[in-house]
């Protein structure tokens, strides 16, 4: 995903707007096309690529002057960091799902943190946050929010929206599902007010 298209950013907001309509949460939404850096996995293909084109290189029926070898090794690790760069598949290939997930919590923590969802004065915001690459979605709520929701429901809706096929579909489906569930333990409060942007925000980085 290279941008959010304006429709779906409508629909995300009317969404969040609907669920602060009907509870005293305060929802924020953030879409990344990926939760950090995979230089790393970039790095181990180029190695494989490199690897490979020395075993060419060597096994060769053809006389290629040694001379050149280093030249076609340096090549194919430069092909192969290029390549992976363009395909998400081959950076999931070089990844474990742990780290991957790993990424994932840490991004969105401090995205939790950043956008001041701990600052709401009833302690009741609540991160929605999609990683696209990662193809992983993550719920970080606050004090008010654990204190209201009962346990094994918040967790049920957590693993579901975790195990979910991660697009904005499923994202939409997440919210649709959140609005009764906040409704029905944080129902509006006189006093309510609107304290953090409905605007979803997609990052590239």
């Amino acid at each position: 995903m290279r941008k959010l298209d304006p429709e779906v950013a409508a629909s995300l907001a009317e969404r969040i707007r609907a669920i602060e309509g009907a509870s005293s949460a305060e929802i924020v939404v953030e879409i990344r096309a990926h939760s950090g850096s995979y230089a790393h996995a970039e790095a181990r293909f180029a190695a494989l690529t490199a690897f490979a084109v020395l075993l060419v290189v060597l096994l060769s029926p053809w006389d290629i002057d040694p001379i050149w070898v280093p030249a076609f090794v340096l090549g194919g690790y430069i092909a192969g960091v290029l390549l992976a760069r363009l395909s998400d598949f081959v950076r999931r290939t070089m990844t474990t799902r742990r780290d991957r997930d790993g990424r994932v919590r840490v991004a969105a923590a401090a995205t939790f943190v950043e956008r001041g969802i701990t600052n709401t004065s009833r302690e009741t915001g609540l991160l929605v946050f999609l990683s696209v690459f990662e193809r992983r979605m993550e719920l970080i709520a606050d004090r008010g929010i654990h204190d209201a929701v009962p346990v094994l429901e918040w967790n049920q809706l957590l693993e579901k929206a975790r195990n979910r096929a991660a697009d904005v579909e499923s994202l939409l489906d997440v919210l649709r599902e959140l609005e009764p569930l906040l409704a029905r333990y944080l129902p509006v409060r006189p006093g309510d007010r609107d304290e953090l942007p409905n605007e979803v925000r997609f990052a590239k980085k």
